[in-house]
């Protein structure tokens, strides 16, 4: 398994061919800056997307992008169904950030679907203040521990 850089035209192919978003009219947006109650106030935020790769083959993507000074926003962590079940979402994200974020200063910030919650806390996740919104939760975990 191999992690690289894709660009972001490559990762909204590859959320249209899984049908990650399962909503086939839903606008795709490079940044997204408000989550529920949160919002991103930087205007042009540092974005680079990865793809997690099985011989050559496009198997999974995520998409990094800076949400303010002290918080980097994982957007999306998806691994094609035949590849699911060896934690190779969680093996692409700490590569990604390995990568190009690590930082002892700053935390991971995700979006996080209540099915998807127990994932989350297995991996170092807490909430980062409780509330849920539209059955997501806001989770951090530090850079620094990846």
């Amino acid at each position: 398994m191999d992690v690289a850089r894709i660009s972001f035209d490559d990762l909204k192919s590859y959320w249209i061919v899984v049908d990650h978003f399962k909503d086939p009219n839903k606008k795709i947006r490079e940044v997204v800056r408000k989550l529920g109650p949160y919002q991103s106030g930087m205007i042009d935020p540092r974005r680079i997307s990865y793809g997690l790769f099985d011989k050559g083959e496009l198997i999974g993507a995520t998409h990094l992008v800076q949400w303010s000074d002290d918080l980097v926003r994982y957007r999306t962590l998806n691994v094609r169904k035949s590849h699911r079940g060896r934690d190779l979402g969680f093996f692409l994200l700490k590569s990604a950030i390995n990568m190009d974020w690590h930082s002892s200063d700053h935390d991971l910030f995700g979006w996080i679907r209540r099915e998807h919650q127990p994932w989350a806390m297995i991996h170092g996740f807490k909430p980062l203040d409780g509330s849920w919104h539209d059955d997501h939760v806001a989770m951090t975990k530090p850079l620094s521990e990846f």
